[in-house]
């Protein structure tokens, strides 16, 4: 009997090790090559020290840095240059064409840049075998859609290519890209893993299909993988897209058993999209959102006894039917102010000018129009930076009411219908969300909806 079950045993693990995927070979380690340059100077602490963070395409440039932003997001093509799939297009072979020419160019304008690690390649997910019910594509070049993107099969392979990454990227002097003008300090493994869809009309907002376990693999190697390069590097673990349960039961997991490999919590706001764009949702639920995500975010944190550094890596509001542009400025800018108060570190916003081909509701997340005409936003986020970058403190003193300091100045940001703070007295400076300035006694101050920069003025 017991020879029968071994013999059953062993005809078991053959037919088990013939149905499964043969393991890659393994693929050359990465050594940098010495260079003759020296390390790179460090990124400038007022920029460092900035706020604000926008995604950038090579076009888009000198608009945002006439918007007064000095990071970028890098938008090479729809999902950045930081591809694995892009950059080893063949196991073992990294192209760094695409990479270098952008980082060049946008450090051409001093920003800093936050590097958004994206961990597919085609030649990797093969390894998985096809899906059932879809097509191969390659994530690299379709742009937006990502269905059946797994976790790298791969795992050494993925991380040997993440430290091949950072040591280009880190300034120190040994295999740099030529011409790095500063180094990239700040990696962000993967973008939305818990945008997921179950059915392929959703597929279009798809950005992973895993597990939260799948996921923290992920994370697990990106960080190590980075540390190991550049330990003084700070990895963000990838935006919780959204407070609704499905996400908070993706993340919870991560947050329980992965929170040592990463140094900053992210987290994206992006307006609730039906049918692929048309807003159906009213007023009061994006204010909702726009005003109440950060908060629930920093709660869900702290049940796992974390506090760390907190960036808002993606922000996408739309005006609509049931928005206005108008309001849709406002929007952005209370959702601005309530999520520093809150002490989100750094804010990015998405998408300043959109590509012609792009739908609608992409085109009215804009700040600013195809043909370049600046939306009510743009002026929103542009006061937002001339009045509060590099504030040193931010605090909530009542609903609508904020106080920050900024370089030793005092900036109160008020809207709504009540009082106004009772320490403002005096002749004040009003600025509206337009850049539009004032002159005029405290006590004739009469909040809107629409918010308003208050500075007091000397005595």
């Amino acid at each position: 009997m017991r020879l029968i079950y071994l013999i059953t045993l062993v005809i078991a693990v053959i037919v088990v090790s013939s149905c499964a995927p043969p393991p890659p070979p393994p693929a050359p380690a990465y050594t940098p090559t010495p260079t003759p340059t020296e390390p790179t100077q460090p990124i400038p602490e007022e920029i460092l020290a900035s706020r604000f963070i926008i995604n950038v395409i090579d076009a888009d440039i000198e608009g945002v840095v006439e918007l007064g932003i000095r990071w970028a997001k890098p938008l090479a093509n729809p999902h950045g240059p930081f591809i694995w799939g892009l950059i080893e297009r063949e196991r073992g072979e990294y192209n760094w064409q695409l990479t270098d020419r952008y980082i060049q160019k946008v450090q051409g304008y001093n920003l800093a840049i936050l590097a958004v690690i994206w961990p597919f390649a085609e030649w990797d997910q093969a390894n998985w075998g096809p899906v059932a019910g879809t097509e191969p594509f390659i994530f690299e070049e379709e742009g937006w859609v990502s269905r059946s993107r797994r976790k790298p099969y791969d795992m050494d392979a993925y991380r040997r290519f993440v430290s091949a990454a950072v040591e280009r990227y880190d300034g120190d002097g040994i295999g740099d890209m030529p011409g790095l003008r500063y180094p990239i300090k700040h990696w962000q493994a993967h973008c939305s893993p818990s945008v997921q869809s179950e059915t392929e009309e959703e597929d279009y907002f798809t950005y992973f299909e895993g597990s939260p376990e799948d996921y923290l693999e992920i994370l697990k190697a990106t960080y190590q993988a980075v540390k190991e390069a550049d330990p003084e590097a700070k990895v963000l673990a990838g935006g919780m897209g959204t407070m609704k349960p499905e996400a908070i039961s993706f993340w919870r997991p991560v947050f329980e058993k992965g929170s040592q490999y990463f140094d900053i919590a992210s987290i994206h706001i992006v307006w609730p999209l039906a049918e692929f764009g048309v807003a159906k949702h009213p007023k009061a639920e994006l204010i909702a959102m726009a005003e109440g995500y950060v908060p629930e975010f920093k709660k869900l944190l702290s049940e796992y006894g974390i506090d760390k550094p907190i960036w808002q890596t993606s922000t996408q509001y739309y005006f609509s039917e049931n928005v206005s542009p108008e309001e849709f400025g406002q929007i952005l800018v209370r959702s601005y102010v309530i999520a520093f108060a809150y002490g989100v570190d750094k804010v990015e916003y998405e998408i300043f000018r959109p590509f012609p081909f792009e739908p609608p509701f992409m085109k009215q997340s804009a700040l600013v129009d195809e043909n370049g005409e600046k939306w009510p936003a743009y002026y929103g986020l542009k006061t937002l930076i001339e009045k509060l970058d590099k504030f040193t403190s931010a605090e909530k003193l009542a609903e609508g009411q904020y106080r920050f300091t900024v370089e030793e100045k005092v900036v109160y940001v008020l809207w709504g219908s009540g009082e106004i703070p009772e320490e403002i007295t005096g002749e004040v400076l009003i600025t509206d969300i337009y850049g539009k300035e004032t002159r005029i006694n405290s006590s004739a101050i009469k909040l809107t909806e629409s918010p308003i920069f208050v500075e007091e003025l000397p005595h």
